[in-house]
């Protein structure tokens, strides 16, 4: 804790960033009163005072027997083609696919990022995962994912850096459970190369690139995934419907 504001202010800002990572998302319960206590080393009353104030600004709802709720918000994002909020490239697959390698560092800011994340973070966990067809025992992947994920969100999900396991269930599983928004833009790139010290990727003479934009409350992502997927196994479908039947 800061000693420049109230312990209520902390608890508070600590929360709505959290709210607006996508950790706790709509409809979910934020945790008991007791383990936030715990958690910020307050009393209930302190804690009670940011609970107030995230009421008051319609971040949350508190329901008698089920605890303070977190509100879902409505996003002024681009609307995406693809309706269900779900791992692009097993959407898009023709075949069972299964993640082979993950390798990330650290970078520091750059007008790369700066590019892609709108607010600007001091630092971005690079990542690539190389991805394979079952029966595939060769070193060559058959789809490619660069990923980029602010050192804060890191921060915010309480990922350990240091473990594997964690970062991949993260950008596998978490931040698609936690995202109020997926957006896709589907371009097309020729024979792109990509190789490290294990894997190589050669997408062929006409590959898809889905550049993915994940979003939680904030009009910055949660992070960033750059998707190579060869077009003789992927395909993409888009379901439309009549809005006024």
């Amino acid at each position: 804790m800061t000693q420049s504001q109230p312990k209520f202010l902390n608890i508070y800002n600590t929360l709505y960033e959290e709210i607006q990572m996508g950790r706790f998302p709509g409809g979910q319960a934020l945790p008991t009163e007791k383990v936030l206590c715990e958690r910020f080393g307050v009393s209930r009353m302190t804690l009670r005072q940011a609970i107030k104030i995230l009421v008051e600004d319609g971040v949350i709802e508190s329901i008698r027997g089920k605890g303070h709720i977190v509100i879902p918000q409505m996003k002024g994002h681009h609307a995406s083609s693809v309706t269900l909020l779900q791992h692009p490239l097993h959407q898009m697959s023709r075949q069972s696919m299964a993640l082979g390698s993950i390798n990330y560092r650290v970078d520091l800011e750059s007008e790369y990022t700066n590019h892609l994340f709108p607010d600007h973070p001091s630092a971005v966990i690079a990542m690539e995962r190389y991805y394979f067809n079952d029966g595939n025992e060769t070193a060559k992947a058959d789809a490619l994912c660069f990923t980029f994920i602010p050192l804060n969100v890191i921060d915010t999900f309480q990922v350990n850096t240091q473990s594997e396991r964690q970062m991949q269930r993260f950008v596998e599983k978490t931040v698609y459970s936690s995202a109020y928004q997926s957006d896709l833009k589907y371009s097309i790139t020729k024979a792109p190369v990509f190789k490290n010290h294990k894997h190589v990727f050669e997408g062929g003479p006409s590959c898809w690139l889905v550049v993915e934009n994940i979003y939680g409350n904030h009009a910055s992502p949660i992070l960033v995934n750059k998707w190579y997927l060869p077009q003789d196994h992927f395909e993409i479908i888009v379901s439309r419907v009549r809005t006024d039947a």
